[in-house]
């Protein structure tokens, strides 16, 4: 038998748990919306208005400078640049 104590710790530890996963959930939806919506763009050549995704391209491409910085880096830097700009220009 679980005594109350554990009973109480063993709740509490998967409500954060199921909590946690529920979250990282979400945040993978918004994610793949992210892309869905890129991917649309990248398609018909219309980008969307949208401030959110500038800021996740930008952030994007900062990482991706950090992290590369040799082979790929140019392309991947000109290729984002690229979606940046066309992110910002009007529609």
């Amino acid at each position: 038998m679980i005594g109350p104590e554990s009973k109480e710790f063993l709740i509490s530890l998967f409500t954060d748990l199921r909590n946690d996963l529920n979250e990282r959930e979400r945040g993978a939806a918004e994610k793949a919306a992210t892309y869905d919506a890129l991917l649309d763009a990248l398609d018909s050549g219309v980008f969307p208005d949208d401030e959110g995704l500038r800021e996740y391209v930008a952030g994007l491409a900062e990482a991706t400078d950090r992290e590369n910085r040799y082979e790929q880096a140019v392309l991947e830097h000109h290729a984002l640049a690229e979606l940046r700009d066309a992110l910002t220009r009007p529609a």
